[in-house]
């Protein structure tokens, strides 16, 4: 597969690195997504796991220490390194080329990562881990806000048609209840009246 013949070419580039440091070749596993095939390779040193995930370049760069998971760009940035890494491009154009800014980046993980505890990971996985909730949580909310707005304007609509116990289900299922005005509590007002 054209994939693996592309990710094996580039792998070439780091894995005298990686071996170097204790890590073997684990496996590659192959995979399809919405937009088409993509790979992962993996190498393993005992608890600590190297991962790239590869579609028609690379995609993600991830480290690993047990359950401890960090991006190469977010590990280098919260290490101190965002202006002296040089891979920074997800899916970048050239593909052998980023593995060579790859293998220049490792210089900076050598003490935490290749020959270290990985307590910095850890730390910073959480830290990672944190923030992709908080705008997951974020993303909710304001999806939440979305259709409980258009929740609104359809109990509205109903309302107008004189569907009242229609309207008042639909007023039900509105989670965010600041979003509701003096309107919308006299429509509920009086549909109550009226079933």
């Amino acid at each position: 597969m054209q994939l693996i013949k592309e990710l094996s070419k580039g792998l070439e580039t780091i894995e005298p690195f990686l071996t170097g440091y204790g890590f073997e070749f684990e496996d590659y596993q192959i995979d399809k997504g919405p937009d088409g095939h993509f790979t992962f390779a993996s190498y393993r040193n005992k608890s600590k796991k190297f991962l790239v995930d590869y579609r028609f370049s690379i995609g993600q760069i991830l480290y690993q220490y047990d359950n401890s998971i960090a991006s190469h760009p977010f590990y280098l940035d919260q290490l101190g390194f965002a202006d002296k890494k040089l891979h920074k491009d997800f899916l970048p154009e050239n593909k052998l080329e980023a593995f060579k800014r790859i293998l220049h980046d490792f210089q900076y993980l050598v003490d935490d990562f290749f020959t270290g505890e990985c307590n910095k990971l850890q730390e910073i996985s959480k830290l990672q881990d944190k923030i992709i909730t908080e705008v997951d949580r974020k993303i909710r909310k304001e999806n939440s806000i979305r259709f409980d707005n258009f929740r609104v304007e359809k109990a509205r609509q109903v309302f107008r048609m004189k569907e009242y116990k229609k309207c008042l289900e639909i007023y039900k299922f509105v989670d965010n209840n600041d979003l509701l005005g003096d309107l919308d509590f006299k429509i509920i007002e009086y549909c109550n009246r009226h079933v």
